[in-house]
Order: structure tokens, then sequence, then C-alpha cells
């Protein structure tokens, strides 16, 4: 399993509440989650008991708590250090956390698609689409998380964060948190879309994006809402005559060649 992980950095050290949450959140047992660390069986024994842990060690600690990804990793690399029992049932609990939000199921769905071939910008474009013609054809959203304004031009930042510090790689289990019909939009986006480079994405959702009114969200974010999208993808669907799933193709088609002839 690829990784390229940052080491995070925090203030102020982790707290004996904060491991035993780790502990029930993950369902791993004191001395499992030492082993996988590489640690002394009773060193988290020791900090639950009031022991401080090191800037080092609280680090570590608090990256698994606030980055379940980073733990799947740890997990699926350390798994010979536990009993298959504990693995599995860790994994699992793991797994339900990450998929708390169906924008990880959908970028997962992909990345196991790809058997991890894919890069983390990659998947944004992808899940955008999919989020776009999800509203456009059946006025419902694919997942809750709004399109995001940044400096790094990805919609989704949190998850392209998370794909950039973990490394790409598969989650087995995350088809079980969507429907038939959903992940038969995620395969039809992948497959029509994947045809085209990242230059060629890039150009036409900095068109889209262009086109379509950028607001706030509650804490005062620039985004470009559902709303925005439902509304300039339900004229894509009209324009393009795409009646269902199977005719989305056309729209990357001939959008991107319509472009390219502006550009011209």
């Amino acid at each position: 399993m690829k990784s390229n992980r940052i080491e995070l950095d925090y203030d102020e050290i982790i707290s004996a509440d904060e491991i035993k949450l780790i502990l029930d959140t993950y369902r791993i047992g004191k001395k499992p989650l030492a082993k996988l660390l590489g640690w002394g069986e009773t060193t988290i024994i020791r900090y639950i008991e009031g022991d401080i842990p090191t800037k080092e060690y609280s680090n570590k600690l608090k990256a698994i708590l606030y980055d379940p990804e980073y733990y799947y990793s740890l997990l699926c690399k350390k798994k010979d250090c536990l009993t298959q029992v504990a693995y599995r049932k860790s994994k699992k609990a793991v797994l339900t956390k990450i998929m708390t939000s169906k924008i990880y199921a959908a970028a997962y769905h992909m990345v196991n698609r790809r058997d991890a071939e894919v890069c983390a910008r990659y998947i944004q474009y992808m899940l955008y689409y999919s989020q776009a013609f999800s509203l456009a054809l059946f006025d419902r959203e694919l997942f809750a998380e709004e399109y995001g304004i940044n400096n790094e031009n990805v919609p989704y930042l949190k998850l392209y964060e998370g794909m950039r510090r973990c490394g790409i790689h598969t989650l087995d289990g995350s088809d079980e948190f969507l429907s038939y019909e959903e992940k038969e939009l995620l395969d039809v986006v992948l497959e029509y879309f994947s045809w085209y480079g990242l230059k060629a994405l890039s150009t036409l959702t900095s068109y889209e994006r262009a086109n379509m009114k950028i607001s706030r969200d509650k804490f005062n974010n620039k985004i470009i809402a559902k709303e925005s999208i439902k509304a300039y993808f339900e004229d894509v669907v009209n324009k393009y005559g795409i009646k269902s799933i199977k005719d989305i193709y056309k729209y990357p088609d001939q959008k991107i060649m319509e472009i390219k002839g502006v550009i011209e």
C-alpha cells in the first residue's frame, strides 16, 4: 500500500479520554493498538492510567483519532500484529467511520474499480460529474458535501487532502454504503470521462465554474451550491439530449470539442 503521509502536529498532548475514544471508535484493544504502532504492549495502558505521552507519541495517536484513513492504512500494513478476529473487527469499525459520509463511499468505489491506479485529483473530477448528473437526471444529491472554491482548485478539499496524505489504496466494503443505482452512475461517469486526461478535464471544469454562481456556506466559505450545479447541468442534459445515464458520454465528447474549437 502506497503512502505519502505528512506528519501532523498538534498543540496539546492527547488526553486519556481521547485515547479511550480511539479504542471505542476503532474497536481495538489497548495492547493491539500498541502493537500496531510498534510500541511496548503496556504503553497505551500507562497513558490511560495517567502517564503523559511524548509529543511524538501524542501526535501519532491524534493522527489516528482524527484521520480514520490513516488508521485504516496502518491497520492493513500491520495486520499481522493482530489476530484475525481483532483485525476484522477493527477493519469493519474503521470502514464504518470512513463511510459516514457517502462521498467517501463514492470515491473508494471508483478507486476500487481502478484498483488504486488513479490519482487524487482525477477522483475529484469524477465525484463532481457524478454529483452533477445525479442532481440533473434524478433530482437528488449523491453526497452532502458542497463544491468548495479554494486555492487548490479541487471541489472536495478534505477528501483530496486525505487521499494525498495517506496515498491511494482500495477499501474493501465501501460498496455496502451505495445503492445499485448510485454504483451504476459512478461506473458510467468513470467510463465516459476516463477517456480524457487531467488537462482536458481541468479546462472543462474551469469553463463550467466560470458559468456558475459562487455563493457562501454557513461558515462563510466560497462554494458553488448544489442548486447552481443542478441548474447548470439541467441545461446540459437538455442541450445534449441526455435522457439517461447511458447518454452522459454525449456531453464530454461534444463539449470538449466545442471548447477546443474556441481556443484554437
